[in-house]
């Protein structure tokens, strides 16, 4: 079986169809690793059968794979069979439901704590907008200088399925990022690699991240993602719209919002709840006050203009 060619043409063919080459490198893995399980009892992937995949998904599931792992592989047969030519080979395969896992974040005082460290000014650029536009690591790297507004806008571009959004960034952010722009003269990407030129790179912003959250003390895990989980958090706790922090994210549905940053909002839902037992409070009171007042219309009136 030549895994490397079938690979090679199955990546080619994701890219010529519109997708992304990120989507071709994690499919062209996924499938790869597929064929060489069976590479010893086939000779082409065009002879495994059904039941071949659902032993493959049994035998994934006996390595304790996630369930987000085997719904990639699954994702994955489905294009790779259905560019083969036989796409009801894949029909028998079902996505496995995924554990919600609730991500980890940081108190607000600890994000200001971070955002407002002395550190070089490279390094405030990357953790205050990791932060104030919420951005993923991916899109922080591809983030170019001609992609940031003086409105105060950020262009993200072509980021995960393929989506492109439109970011709203406070002042004081736009300033930090002007001086950097100004002092630093980046060429095309707004973060360019410690050599000047080039992308700068996924293992340098978390390790970004990770000294700054030592230096100010915090005792936690703290890696690019949780800056963004954070200001999702951050903004629903203070009474942002759902549907408007949904875009800022650029999350495909609204419903991911609300199943993975929704429930964590533990400061709005007691102010909903305190609220809301406020009015019941105040509803009973009104209505004792009522029921008082009507009991009052059947006493004897005092009348003070009576003479006795």
């Amino acid at each position: 079986m030549n895994i490397s060619e079938f690979e090679s043409e199955f990546r080619r063919k994701i890219i010529a169809g519109g997708g992304d080459y990120a989507t071709a490198k994690v499919y062209g893995n996924c499938i790869s690793v597929f064929m060489k399980y069976f590479e010893n009892k086939y000779d082409t992937p065009l002879k495994i059968t059904s039941r071949d995949m659902e032993d493959y998904i049994i035998h994934m599931r006996e390595q304790k794979h996630s369930s987000s792992y085997i719904n990639q592989f699954i994702a994955s047969a489905k294009r790779f069979y259905r560019i083969l030519g036989q796409p009801k080979k894949c029909d028998v395969l079902i996505y496995h439901k995924r554990n919600q896992k609730t991500p980890n974040i940081l108190t607000f005082n600890e994000c200001m704590k971070m955002c407002n460290s002395k550190v070089y000014l490279k390094h405030q650029v990357i953790i205050n907008i990791l932060y104030y536009a919420a951005l993923r690591r991916s899109e922080l790297l591809n983030l170019k200088v001609d992609d940031i507004s003086l409105n105060g806008r950020l262009t993200i571009i072509d980021s995960k399925f393929g989506k492109s959004r439109v970011v709203p960034i406070p002042q004081n952010l736009l300033n930090l990022i002007l001086r950097y722009i100004e002092d630093f003269k980046p060429n095309i990407y707004l973060l360019n690699s410690d050599k000047g030129f080039g992308m700068y790179s996924a293992k340098s912003v978390e390790n970004v991240i990770k000294n700054v959250a030592k230096l100010c003390g915090i005792d936690k895990r703290v890696y690019p993602h949780i800056m963004r989980s954070s200001r999702a958090t951050h903004l629903l706790d203070s009474g942002a719209s759902d549907m408007y922090v949904s875009q800022m994210l650029g999350h495909e549905k609204l419903q991911t919002t609300k199943d993975f940053y929704c429930k964590l909002t533990i400061q709005g839902m007691q102010n909903n709840l305190e609220n809301a037992n406020q009015k019941l409070i105040e509803n009973e009171a009104n209505n004792n006050f009522n029921f008082i007042n009507s009991n009052n219309n059947f006493l004897p009136q005092n009348n003070s203009s009576q003479r006795v």
